[in-house]
């Protein structure tokens, strides 16, 4: 009888078990069309005239440019990101992922739709347990758009995926 309740448990668990990546709404770009996991990708402002893209630069005393910012220039895109999720899926599913910046703080990106069908909003979660924080734009005292946690207004972004000749 045991073995009997054991099975059906292990059944039943294994019916009704769905990995995140294939239950995961995909990402899609500004066209609305579905983002290739591990694409390379210009991150843009969701509304015209708020800056442009994502890029990296240097803020203060760096020898290289280790900032994160928006781009003062609407018609500038930023430099291209490639963003990966951690589940082998053709598409880019919203959750975790990992963006190809080597100064990342201890801790994880998550990516979520927000209120249009093609935006986003990144979050960033830490791994000391703290409630993970959206990211936001913070400007320093130069003027410059620094992304940042930045619990009460998210950067909110769609995607340009670069063609596929162009990223290699």
């Amino acid at each position: 009888m045991a073995s009997a309740t054991l099975f059906a448990i292990f059944l039943l668990s294994a019916l009704t078990f769905y990995p995140p990546s294939t239950t995961a709404q995909p990402v899609t770009d500004a066209n609305g069309n579905i983002v290739t996991n591990g694409g390379r990708f210009f991150i843009l402002p969701r509304y015209f005239g708020t800056g442009g893209g994502i890029e990296r630069a240097r803020t203060g005393d760096e020898k290289s440019p280790l900032s994160v910012v928006q781009s003062p220039f609407e018609t500038d895109l930023g430099q291209p990101w490639i963003i990966r999720s951690m589940f082998r899926s053709g598409f880019l599913p919203e959750g975790r992922v990992s963006i190809s910046y080597e100064y990342v703080q201890l801790g994880f990106f998550t990516i979520h739709r927000v209120s249009s069908a093609n935006s986003y909003k990144f979050q960033f979660c830490s791994t000391d347990g703290k409630p993970c924080g959206n990211v936001g734009i913070v400007k320093d005292e130069a003027g410059n758009r620094l992304l940042a946690i930045n619990q009460e207004t998210p950067f909110e972004f769609v995607l340009t995926e670069l063609p596929s000749a162009v990223s290699k």
